[in-house]
């Protein structure tokens, strides 16, 4: 019943919530230059920002949002999600938990016919959610991490899935981290025949170079990717392979240990100006998601205490969380932390993402989180910002809709009581949501939460 009634409020209030209207005197956050241009009038008609002035704009239909003293940024990203897998009701309970800590996006990487549809459904206008990008199923190698991955032997086969996978509707190939190369350069080769990126995992049998080399477009969490930064990464690469060749289905995390470099910070990292060139040339990115690296790495009992939105999950899946143990060296958190800031400083796209649905990353909550671990990271205020909103339309080549708050650009923004060029977790401060046009003033984000709140 609970889900009916949040479904109901949702595709209710959209109905009721889209207008022409104008957000009066507030301060626009610029995320490429790190500015405030105070005091603008900022006109919103269906799914775009019509236009943006220092005077008042004047019309009989318009609605008003007085916003003295607020400031209005770009809505945020969460580049690595996972949906609730065979729960469909907890698939469609995230929506809100993302919507009220101003996530207007969110890129799926493990995608399902289901969240194709819940896309879709987005997207012509029956519910309100955030924007979504959805990636496909897994492809793993002969022996896959996961035993619900698709399982690649042979290039042919490789091939076959980038396929497949294209035909189906996902906006991009994942490929993961048990792939042999010459399964891995297939994929990359069949992806750029279809026209369709290939994301996900550093192979472990893969060099950065390679990958690069190969057309991949983004590293998830950081994996194997130090090896390179650190100049160790041929030894790394023969161990990995004798670990392909001998190892019996990955059951544990070890390999993933094994393949990092630890005891290391960023002045122990360097980058080829010929590999640094093509990862900028072709808009490649790295997402730490130090959220995730967190939750595995920490106890849980200190986890369940610090992570902020766990009421909103269910207790068992809460309890779930709690009884996993730490499978990764807590300083990996640091690790991963200084190679966000090297690489961002270098000029590589760096993405916020959380790896929500693994424990601790909590949809929405965890976004604000990860813009936390970035600061403490060592990025700046304007640069943690930029990985949430400007990157991710750079990274997605939808920068001519997306990333700032300018006219003509789709109405995905986020109202906040204070400045958070000042102070990263301003962004927590919430005075109203707006996703594809559609205003959600604070009391309407309570309420989500309210009926979304499980104890």
């Amino acid at each position: 019943m609970k889900r009916v009634f949040l479904l109901c409020f949702i595709c209710i209030f959209h109905l009721s919530g889209k207008a022409q209207y104008y957000l009066a005197h507030v301060n626009i956050i610029d995320v490429e230059h790190g500015k405030v241009i105070a005091g603008q009038y900022v006109y919103i008609e269906g799914h775009r920002i019509k236009s943006i002035s220092s005077h008042p704009i004047k019309s009989a239909k318009a609605q008003l949002y007085d916003c003295t003293g607020k400031y209005v940024m770009p809505g945020l990203w969460d580049m690595h999600i996972h949906d609730a897998g065979d729960d469909s009701s907890n698939r469609h309970e995230y929506v809100p938990l993302f919507l009220a800590n101003g996530v207007t996006g969110i890129r799926d990487m493990w995608g399902s016919d289901e969240m194709l549809k819940l896309k879709a459904d987005i997207e012509a206008d029956k519910l309100i959610g955030p924007r979504m990008i959805i990636g496909s199923l897994i492809i793993d190698g002969e022996k896959p991490f996961f035993k619900t991955a698709l399982s690649a032997s042979t290039p042919a086969q490789g091939r076959h899935y980038v396929d497949s996978l294209a035909a189906a509707g996902y906006d991009f190939i994942k490929i993961y981290t048990m792939i042999r190369e010459p399964v891995y350069l297939a994929i990359a080769d069949e992806c750029k025949k279809k026209g369709i990126a290939m994301e996900g995992h550093l192979p472990m049998e893969i060099g950065l170079e390679e990958a690069v080399g190969a057309g991949q477009r983004s590293f998830e969490h950081n994996f194997n990717v130090n090896r390179y930064l650190t100049g160790k990464e041929a030894g790394y690469l023969a161990w990995s392979r004798h670990y392909l060749d001998t190892a019996h289905l990955p059951l544990k995390a070890e390999f993933m240990v094994q393949n990092e470099p630890l005891g290391v910070s960023g002045k122990d990292f360097s980058l080829s100006p010929a590999v640094l060139n093509k990862m900028i040339e072709n808009r490649v990115a790295v997402v730490p998601t130090l959220t995730l690296a967190q939750g595995r790495s920490i106890n849980p009992d200190t986890m369940a205490k610090r992570t902020k939105g766990l009421e909103f999950l269910s207790l068992g899946f809460v309890n779930y969380w709690k009884r996993q143990r730490p499978v990764l060296p807590e300083d990996l958190v640091q690790i991963f932390g200084a190679a966000a800031k090297f690489l961002m400083d270098k000029g590589v796209l760096i993405l916020a993402g959380t790896d929500v649905n693994n424990p601790f990353c909590v949809p929405g909550f965890g976004l604000q989180q990860e813009l936390v671990n970035l600061h403490n990271a060592g990025l700046t205020n304007l640069q943690v910002l930029q990985t949430a909103t400007l990157n991710p339309a750079k990274f997605l080549y939808k920068e001519k809709d997306l990333g700032t708050v300018t006219a003509g650009k789709l109405a995905d923004l986020l109202i906040l009581e204070e400045n958070p060029l000042s102070d990263i977790r301003n962004t927590q401060k919430i005075n109203a949501v707006i996703t594809n046009g559609n205003y959600i003033a604070k009391d309407e984000i309570k309420r989500m939460l309210d009926v979304q709140r499980k104890r």
